[in-house]
């Protein structure tokens, strides 16, 4: 498994995330991101390096 990461003070919740991986990322009615889960399975790390390299704000890592 893979730990995902998220700067909650960096993050602007413009939804690149949450589009890319909607089971681990959405934004809630308030206009907030809201991570779903805290680790994403091995075979999903291409997905998770594309939304790494999309946020615009550099607030999402992994470990």
């Amino acid at each position: 498994m893979i730990k995902v990461n998220v700067d909650l003070q960096r993050c602007d919740a413009n939804g690149t995330c949450a589009a890319l991986m909607p089971d681990l990322f959405r934004i809630d009615q308030a206009g907030r991101l809201e991570q779903l889960r805290a680790e994403v399975e091995e075979e999903r790390g291409d997905d998770l390096e594309e939304v790494i390299h999309c946020c615009p704000m550099g607030a999402i890592t992994r470990t």
